[in-house]
């Protein structure tokens, strides 16, 4: 009986105790980015600090992933927030990709100029100079190396063409150091970190613009990529006097959630990216574009309901 008893007052111990560990239980939200050191890595990064920051009871943390690999991961609701283009909706889903998707912007992360980069000695003035030679062209599932197949198919040019190495931007900056590249093709928000890090290194940089004919026929093929010039003042501290105005083109990147992200958690991610742009932007310089009003105005995907909430009430939306 005595034995029952101490049974018993373990059980309601327990029991009591029982409310407060749920109470004070975290919520993971695991955010996929694009190859480790990538731009959408390191964006999710900044992020993921500012949720612990300012969002109890959410443990939020960056992993590295690519865009093609998030579409599908999000759909099957293996990962909850992720980077993505509709460029690669477009490739796994389809034409219709817009109507079969579960996919939804939560916020616009940056517009990413595409750069097409060579050491400042290099001969090469266009991208057909680079024919025959060894390129990186992002991680096989990112939207970089998609947007280079899709450069290459607007342009009548064939991936055999190039001696293609799939790498991220953090070892394709290792590999350039080490002259084993002749051309790194990354999208990458302005300033790009790889333009200004290998501008320092003796090899130096350079980079090669698209012609308004090559831009025309890869927008006319793939719409949503967007005629872009990149400033010569952009990078005239990088790369002093070889800075110049050069024509590119550009994507948008989205932190994009399923259909049914809880709501109110997305309204307090929305709202905290909005309220606090001038820390986010202290802590990722590139990250100066995502914005509310950006978000309204270059939506990419259908909106999901918490963004559609939060800019209908900032006026941003009707």
């Amino acid at each position: 009986m005595m034995k029952f008893g101490r049974n018993l007052a373990v059980a309601a111990a327990l029991f009591a105790a029982a409310p407060l560990a749920t109470a004070g239980a975290q919520e993971r939200l695991v955010m996929a980015g694009s190859s480790s050191g990538g731009t959408s890595h390191l964006y999710f990064a900044a992020v993921a600090t500012m949720i612990n920051k300012y969002i109890p009871g959410v443990e939020a943390s960056a992993r590295s992933g690519g865009t093609a690999e998030n579409v599908m991961l999000i759909e099957r609701g293996e990962v909850k927030v992720g980077v993505t283009e509709p460029g690669a909706a477009f490739l796994l889903q389809g034409a219709d990709w817009r109507q079969k998707t579960r996919l939804r912007t939560l916020y616009a992360m940056f517009t990413t100029p595409y750069h097409i980069i060579v050491p400042a000695e290099s001969p090469a003035r266009t991208l057909a100079d680079l024919k025959g030679k060894r390129v990186a062209v992002g991680t096989r599932q990112g939207g970089e190396a998609y947007l280079f197949q899709r450069v290459l198919d607007s342009l009548g040019m064939r991936e055999s063409d190039f001696r293609v190495e799939y790498l991220g931007k953090g070892e394709g900056i290792n590999a350039y150091k080490d002259n084993v590249l002749d051309a790194m093709f990354y999208l990458c928000p302005l300033p790009c970190p790889v333009v200004t890090e290998v501008a320092t290194h003796p090899r130096g940089a350079r980079i090669i613009p698209l012609s308004g004919d090559e831009v025309g026929k890869i927008k006319g093929k793939y719409g949503w990529y967007g005629d872009f010039q990149i400033d010569k003042d952009v990078y005239t501290n990088a790369l002093k006097n070889l800075s110049a105005d050069t024509r590119t083109v550009t994507e948008w990147s989205y932190i994009v959630v399923r259909d049914d992200f809880p709501a109110e958690l997305g309204y307090k991610i929305v709202k905290m990216l909005d309220e606090k742009y001038d820390e986010l932007v202290s802590s990722f310089r590139p990250a100066g574009t995502s914005t509310a009003a950006n978000t309204a105005q270059y939506p990419g995907f259908a909106l999901h309901s918490a963004t559609q909430r939060y800019l209908t009430e900032k006026g941003l939306l009707k």
